[in-house]
């Protein structure tokens, strides 16, 4: 009587593989029997490798997944290109905050200054240089507060392309008076703000004054900015 053994692998999906190998054993016990029992755990193992190999590796994948070259290329020129904008946007805002956080600040400090000065003088003057510091009552300039002012008269002006002699100053970056068309070392006018001042006569027994600073230079294409001041000074009783 003999024994036939298979050795069969299952493939995936449950359908059976056709037989590894057959053994046939004699039904005698001895070396013969024992060569056969090793060479039949050797085909099982080797078989279950196999099943453990096939399964390890995906179906339906018949390529390696990756970036190309020309991928990184495009993404680099796009990043490129959007921090460029980004950098644009901060040139802007620098020059932004540079025109109108220190010039204005200063043009509006320098304002206040002036009509402190203005607003010190007796009601009627009209001897006093008030483009000078300290102020002085010889030389050109004895304006005052234009003396007694009718109602609705005015004396000044504050516009910047034609100033009115006598009611005008020029102040450099740091706000001492300069001369109209003083220069520095490179030859560039010293002045940096231009300070205006308009009086005009509310009623015989109030005055309007206004003061306007403006800056001359500026910031890349920045509009140079400029602070206007009003204050009143009244005839005391």
């Amino acid at each position: 009587m003999a024994i036939n053994i298979e050795c069969y692998a299952s493939r995936p999906g449950g359908h059976a593989r056709p037989p590894l190998r057959r053994y046939r054993l004699a039904e005698r016990p001895g070396q013969r029997l024992a060569v056969h029992i090793r060479s039949l755990g050797a085909s099982i193992r080797k078989a279950k490798g196999m099943r453990m190999n096939m399964h390890s590796v995906p179906e339906g994948r018949t390529r390696e997944s990756g970036i190309s070259l020309i991928e990184t290329m495009i993404a680099t020129v796009l990043i490129m290109v959007g921090l460029m904008a980004v950098l644009g946007l901060f040139a802007a805002s620098m020059a932004h905050n540079q025109a109108h956080g220190d010039l204005a600040s200063r043009a509006t400090t320098y304002g206040q200054t002036k009509m402190e000065e203005l607003l010190a003088l007796q009601f009627a003057d009209a001897t006093t240089n008030t483009t000078v510091w300290p102020y002085t009552t010889t030389g050109t300039g004895n304006k005052g507060l234009c003396g007694n002012l009718a109602a609705n008269a005015t004396c000044g002006g504050l516009n910047p392309a034609s100033p009115v002699a006598d009611y005008v100053d020029y102040l450099d970056y740091q706000g001492t008076r300069v001369g109209a068309t003083e220069v520095d070392a490179n030859g560039q006018l010293r002045q940096f703000y231009i300070r205006q001042w308009l009086i005009q006569g509310t009623t015989t027994n109030l005055k309007t004054i206004t003061v306007r600073t403006t800056a001359r230079r500026t910031s890349g294409s920045v509009t140079a900015p400029f602070v206007v001041l009003v204050g009143f000074k009244s005839r005391p009783s």
